[in-house]
């Protein structure tokens, strides 16, 4: 399993590379309130869209339900740095950005940018091994990368050192591509 910093003098993905995008990276990229919005933002413009090498991206039912639930928490990081900013904000903001988030990643799906994946008996058992290692959510999105033998893109440095931990259970994941809090814009 390699670890590969995507802020770190990254060349870009792989050409016809299959990789399950996580959930921070799908909360960045559609809400400019989120700590990693420039980050992921550069990211998609220079090697995702920018290039013109194939990639397919997927993500999962956790992935889904995780982002729904969490759409507005960068928001809510976001007044806690930045308090004097809490005017700009009513509940239908609110519920405006976390629209925009879950109808983002539909549209990335109904236009097959981004595909769907679901995991089968034998990733089950591997996110029961591997939750409280990784996180129960994690675990999943974990067990169906290798279960399709997709790499791994995220913004958590944590969960990136800790899927190497483990890399001996999840053989089939290659590349972990991750940035680290020094590219967070707050």
């Amino acid at each position: 399993m390699n670890l590969i910093n995507f802020s770190d003098n990254f060349t870009g993905f792989h050409e016809g590379e299959d990789i399950l995008v996580d959930t921070g990276i799908l909360l960045a990229y559609f809400n400019e309130y989120d700590a990693y919005y420039s980050t992921v933002k550069d990211l998609f413009d220079n090697h995702i869209y920018g290039t013109d090498r194939t990639l397919f991206l997927y993500v999962n039912p956790t992935i889904v339900n995780e982002i729904t639930h969490l759409a507005q928490d960068p928001v809510k990081r976001y007044l806690n740095a930045y308090p004097s900013e809490r005017d700009k904000f009513d509940m239908i903001t609110l519920i405006n950005l976390q629209n925009k988030i879950a109808n983002g990643v539909k549209n990335l799906i109904e236009n097959e940018i981004l595909y769907v994946l679901d995991g089968n008996e034998e990733s089950v058992k591997k996110q029961i091994e591997l939750y409280k290692t990784l996180g129960s959510a994690d675990a999943v999105n974990a067990s169906v990368a290798n279960l399709y033998g997709t790499s791994f893109l995220t913004v958590d440095a944590k969960l990136a050192y800790n899927l190497k931990s483990v890399e001996n259970q999840l053989p089939y994941i290659q590349n972990v591509y991750y940035t680290t809090s020094r590219y967070r814009d707050f």
